[in-house]
């Protein structure tokens, strides 16, 4: 979550979905506050400002991310945060539930099983899918940290059926966002959603196994973290999104989550909605 107190605005973090464009942007525009999460963890607003980018343990929740905290889990165990939220006007993005959750596997993938450069066809993806959606099964609100992203949209949207969120927008019409952010509170932004996924070309899979043993063995950190944005957008690889939809997880897979995020694709589409109605100057 990012509070900017002058202007009494709060966007909540849904994982996957543009958080990283969105706070750069505020932070380039407005005075961000971190008082709210240096109150529930009890620790400065510096450490709590480093916190945002990290895992931190709970007491009676256990690890998990502060910036990707469902509501229900915020008013349980981070009562400050709870009470700023509550307070202020708030946005959200959303996204198409399918296309997101397949962005997370591949995510999960990167993170947890060390294949940053798996392709969205790879087999191994349709499986891990499987494994994902075993654990989701029958759960309510999560907040575990090798989950998280695949956690319900709804659930920062909405607490126990009730609205939270004053207003959401979906991540193709991010404009609509800014539009209605300089509306409400006089900020003039800029957002570049420049996080997209690449994935090896297929014809470039042969060089990866080669590629890895050199950045391992043979590379400093500070040498590999220098090249990597020129190694990913090299022609060796190219944008992995538009190919998700075209791609057959399995008919469990695809049934699984048609029904776990049944509320995510209504709230995208009210998302949609809203979007539309502040492009035409009848949102309040």
């Amino acid at each position: 979550m990012l509070h900017c107190p002058a202007e009494n605005l709060v966007f909540v973090h849904v994982p996957k979905n543009a958080g990283k464009s969105v706070r750069h942007a505020l932070s380039r525009h407005a005075a961000l506050s971190w008082s709210f999460l240096a109150s529930d963890l009890g620790v400065s607003e510096a450490r709590a400002e480093r916190a945002m980018d990290e895992e931190v343990d709970v007491p009676g929740l256990g690890r998990v991310k502060p910036a990707h905290l469902p509501l229900p889990i915020m008013a349980m165990h981070f009562p400050q945060t709870w009470v700023t939220i509550r307070s202020a006007r708030s946005f959200i993005l959303t996204r198409p539930p399918r296309d997101r959750f397949f962005s997370a596997l591949l995510q999960r993938l990167g993170e947890f099983a060390d294949m940053r450069s798996i392709r969205a066809d790879d087999p191994r993806v349709r499986q891990e899918a499987e494994r994902v959606c075993a654990w989701l099964e029958g759960r309510g609100v999560f907040a575990d940290v090798e989950y998280i992203h695949f956690s319900r949209q709804v659930d920062y949207a909405d607490r126990a059926g009730k609205r939270i969120v004053s207003a959401l927008f979906p991540l193709d019409r991010i404009g609509s966002a800014a539009q209605w952010l300089s509306n409400e509170t006089g900020l003039h932004l800029e957002f570049a959603h420049d996080h997209a996924r690449r994935e090896p070309r297929k014809w470039a899979g042969a060089l990866q196994p080669a590629a890895r043993l050199v950045g391992r063995r043979v590379l400093p950190l500070a040498v590999k973290k220098a090249i990597y944005p020129l190694w990913m957008n090299s022609g060796l690889f190219a944008d992995a999104a538009g190919r998700y939809e075209a791609i057959d997880l399995g008919p469990d897979v695809e049934r699984f989550i048609s029904d776990y995020y049944a509320a995510d694709a209504r709230l995208h589409a009210e998302a949609v909605t809203f979007a539309e109605r502040q492009d035409l100057g009848v949102v309040a």
